[in-house]
């Protein structure tokens, strides 16, 4: 079950929540290596491919593997400016 207090915006929400769905492991958190926590490369292009659909941009596989702590991978994808897209970062 997730826990809004643990995020700090909607990206940490999406991703961790995405990856608990495509693992299976409700426990995942934030700051969890995505394959420690029962990801594999197969995991990560279905995490990569939902989160690009979700947030309207070209996220790779690549960004995955860059960076597997999901709370680095959110920073990540905000970057990429998906911030916009979620409304992270937003008073």
């Amino acid at each position: 079950m997730t826990n809004d207090n643990e995020f700090r915006n909607s990206m940490d929400a999406l991703v961790v929540d995405s990856a608990r769905t495509l693992t299976g492991n409700a426990n995942i958190n934030l700051d969890d290596d995505f394959f420690d926590a029962g990801g594999n490369s197969i995991t990560a292009i279905r995490l990569a491919r939902t989160l690009s659909e979700e947030l309207g941009t070209g996220a790779d596989v690549r960004v995955v593997f860059r960076n597997p702590v999901l709370r680095d991978l959110s920073e990540a994808l905000g970057r990429q400016g998906g911030q916009a897209a979620t409304g992270a970062g937003q008073a």
